[in-house]
């Protein structure tokens, strides 16, 4: 049912590394975009020039502006998708390049979370994620309810069988952390975002993203999306705004979302980061192939 599936990034890769990976002419397109936005937004088109919270703001736009390059330019090669899935953010890249939503809006949404950050440092909320590597789902579970109640600490996504992400207040994810590698977790460390998306805590700061959500018109994609939440192809404009109202604030699955869709027929798989985040910890089974931004390139 469907063959070529399209990953989009979440934030996280630092901007650095997504734009050394983009050709000449890649950069030219990005620039363009990337200067409009700002304009809009207020910001300094360059990064090092805003300070405070829209320092993070015009980092964290960097992945969307890329992504959108890259998904142009796969469609200007003739490769064009039957499905796509977000991670984290990437739900709102999906909605964008998908025609759900308008791009613009889709850096509204990235400059909502300045209030986020704001309502975080008045509450001297401190939060924070991990990766943890070594350990299934159901095993990380088990040892993490034994330590820490939900309030606390939460697996914010299972990314592959042997990768998590776990999220929650700063000291539960510092034990957490200790409490893995003790256990003879393969890798496991701190990410020092200062935030806990995909926890329940998130909805309290998110006031204006989830408002901002909920007015948002929205349109039937352009191709359907894969919920990364249940795990549902979302074809109507109700179910991307559902997708994106949950964004931030609740758990994925973004392994089970992946092998759902080798279940519909999914064999190729393209992961639009720029420097292949997904791809490193997304697992496919051995009659799938994931090309990453290198591969479609070349």
């Amino acid at each position: 049912m469907f063959k070529k599936i399209f990953l989009f990034n979440g934030i996280g890769p630092s901007y650095e590394k997504l734009l050394a990976k983009l050709t000449p002419e890649l950069m030219d397109k990005y620039t363009f975009y990337y200067e409009t936005a700002c304009i809009k937004l207020g910001l300094s088109k360059d990064i090092e020039k805003n300070h405070g919270y829209d320092s993070k703001i015009a980092q964290w736009l960097v992945p969307f502006i890329c992504d959108r390059v890259i998904y142009e330019h796969c469609i200007s090669k003739g490769i064009t998708p039957d499905i796509g899935i977000g991670y984290s953010s990437g739900i709102v890249s999906a909605s964008a390049c998908f025609k759900a939503i308008p791009h613009e809006a889709a850096w509204d949404i990235v400059k909502s979370h300045r209030s986020m950050l704001i309502a975080l440092d008045e509450a001297h909320e401190e939060l924070d994620t991990g990766i943890i590597v070594g350990f299934s789902y159901d095993d990380l579970s088990e040892l993490l309810s034994k330590e820490f109640s939900t309030d606390d600490l939460v697996i914010g996504s299972c990314n592959s069988t042997f990768h998590s992400m776990i999220s929650g207040k700063a000291s539960a994810v510092e034990k957490a952390i200790e409490l893995c590698n003790n256990e003879g977790a393969l890798k496991a460390f701190r990410l020092n975002t200062g935030t806990a998306f995909h926890h329940s805590i998130m909805k309290k700061y998110s006031l204006e993203y989830i408002a901002y959500c909920n007015d948002l018109k929205y349109n039937d994609p352009e191709y359907p999306m894969m919920s990364v939440f249940d795990l549902t192809v979302l074809s109507t404009a109700e179910q991307v705004a559902r997708e994106n109202h949950l964004n931030v604030y609740t758990q994925m699955r973004w392994d089970l979302a992946i092998k759902e869709l080798e279940k519909l027929g999914a064999t190729e798989f393209f992961d639009l980061s720029a420097n292949g985040s997904l791809s490193k910890f997304s697992r496919v089974g051995r009659k799938c192939k994931m090309y990453t931004f290198d591969d479609i390139c070349s």
